[in-house]
């Protein structure tokens, strides 16, 4: 009896696994056909990493963000809107991811203190309003014993509203994984 329940669970993994594989798959031509009629061509297989990479993008910074998607359901998040701005809390139990995600959060706080808009494939179009508003943005990181707090303000109405959207948006993320990143992407090319 344990060998064939263990055997109908490995059989059920191995059938989840494959749905899974056939599902990403599935999203992943769907993004590459609409890649073609923008004129982005096929990208040479390059599956889903062409949606990480942007203008100057580092390697370590797309593999921060795979690590990110491919991990979504370990992080927790919570958002509170200031009258002024928001207050995040994005956290995860699993150190290495820990660490991709709070250099993530750092390095992209970093790029809109200097202006350096990557324009990632599947950034949001809410990132166009920080990047010009970024002298407008006050920020404070703290970190926690597993992640980070990030509290902005500011005191434009344009740049609160886009502070909340995004994190919003990055809730999403986090909750929902590539699904929303492929989401943002279409809304961005439209």
């Amino acid at each position: 009896m344990k060998r064939t329940l263990l055997l109908l669970t490995l059989t059920g993994a191995a059938v989840l696994g494959g749905v899974a594989y056939a599902n990403r798959y599935a999203l992943e031509h769907m993004v590459m056909q609409r890649m073609h009629g923008m004129g982005m061509g096929h990208m040479g297989g390059m599956g889903m990493a062409h949606m990480f990479k942007g203008v100057d993008t580092t390697p370590a910074e797309e593999t921060e963000l795979r690590a990110m998607f491919d991990g979504h359901t370990q992080i927790t998040r919570s958002v509170e809107n200031l009258p002024k701005g928001i207050r995040t809390v994005t956290e995860t139990s699993n150190p290495a991811l820990r660490e991709q995600m709070v250099s993530h959060v750092i390095g992209m706080i970093d790029r809109v203190d200097q202006g350096r808009d990557p324009k990632v494939t599947i950034q949001s179009l809410t990132l166009d309003i920080l990047f010009k508003n970024r002298a407008l943005i006050v920020t404070e990181m703290e970190p926690t014993e597993t992640g980070i707090i990030v509290t902005q303000t500011s005191d434009d109405a344009e740049t609160v509203a886009a502070l909340q959207k995004h994190a919003a948006e990055v809730s999403d993320l986090a909750a929902r994984g590539i699904v929303s990143a492929q989401e943002a992407m279409m809304a961005r090319h439209h």
